[in-house]
């Protein structure tokens, strides 16, 4: 696959251009306005072209595909283009800035007949496909509570004077903590939190309830000036706990499926990450870049286990927005 990478910050330029190359994505041009950094990158990774702007690229464009990563309230603007230009379009984060500009980038993916994918690398890392794969099995039955953990050292302040402080939280570290909990308990849609304030940035909790089904999920994330820490913890319908920490440990606290418990009460360590194997494939860049190409290349089909797609994350925005209605918050200001 052929691809132009629009945006070369950190991210795009220090993440994604690795990422891709180990995906299989050819990437063909950079775009980025400091055209002196996209120059940079371009002759680091033997990229032949550079441009200041995407609308540069309407005439002569070999690219089957377009890598966004761009600026919050840039990348809405920048995936509308791609698909009129019948590209297939991965974006990172939130590829929309509420739920109403999430339904009009997924009518004009329908519409398009394109293929649009979004970085929720989580999902796509090595310790989350481990937990997965192991409530999949079918030993532990459904997943009773479900509780994710999220917290970094941004924003502190709102990302731009478009977006409130509480979206600003959803943008960094609430969809990726809603994205886990909802597809580990996908029924629990009556929603309920607050918003928890810190010296430094923000914190907000949230659940999810399905009362009928005797499932939940808790969520927590936000700000501080601590670095990244991430945890999910899952009580299965078995009796079992299962904790994954920081993507990079997985362990079972047995319940009443362990016949070994009277004799080993402990915790079990079901994976451990080597300390090897760090880098793009274990935190999922280039897993959900491979998949996006095999989605996009016909290869394989839409599924949870894909890459995510813009309609998985309608619940997402959703659960959020209850959130802020009930609070009579606002997404954009």
């Amino acid at each position: 696959m052929r691809a132009v990478l629009i945006g070369c910050g950190d991210h795009g330029g220090g993440v994604l251009i690795p990422a891709c190359l180990s995906a299989g994505i050819r990437l063909t041009c950079l775009v980025d306005r400091d055209i002196s950094r996209a120059g940079a990158l371009a002759a680091q990774w033997n990229i032949p072209q550079v441009k200041a702007s995407a609308r540069e690229l309407d005439t002569g464009c070999d690219a089957e595909a377009a890598i966004i990563a761009l600026p919050v309230t840039e990348q809405t603007d920048q995936v509308a283009w791609a698909l009129a230009r019948g590209l297939d379009v991965f974006v990172e984060k939130p590829p929309a800035l509420d739920p109403e500009g999430l339904q009009d980038l997924i009518n004009k993916a329908r519409a398009a007949g394109r293929v649009c994918c979004v970085g929720m690398n989580y999902r796509a890392a090595t310790g989350m496909q481990e937990l997965t794969s192991r409530l999949r099995s079918g030993r532990y039955g459904q997943v009773s509570l479900a509780r994710v953990a999220q917290v970094a050292r941004k924003p502190v302040e709102p990302f731009h004077e478009r977006t409130s402080f509480e979206a600003s939280l959803f943008y960094a570290q609430g969809i990726h903590a809603l994205d886990l909990a909802l597809l580990l308990v996908p029924t629990a849609l009556e929603i309920s939190g607050q918003f928890i304030s810190v010296k430094r940035g923000l914190f907000c909790t949230v659940t999810g309830e399905d009362a009928a089904a005797g499932v939940r999920f808790e969520t927590s994330f936000g700000s501080c000036g601590a670095g990244l820490y991430h945890e999910v913890t899952v009580l299965a319908e078995s009796g079992d706990l299962l904790s994954l920490r920081n993507l990079s440990e997985l362990t079972c606290h047995p319940g009443g499926s362990d016949a070994s418990i009277s004799d080993y009460p402990g915790a079990r360590v079901l994976w451990r990450r080597s300390p090897v194997a760090a880098g793009y494939a274990s935190a999922g860049y280039t897993a959900e870049l491979t998949a996006f190409r095999s989605r996009a290349t016909g290869l394989a089909a839409s599924s949870p286990d894909g890459a995510a797609e813009l309609d998985q994350l309608v619940p997402v925005y959703a659960a959020f927005d209850s959130l802020l209605r009930g609070k009579d918050l606002l997404w954009l200001t």
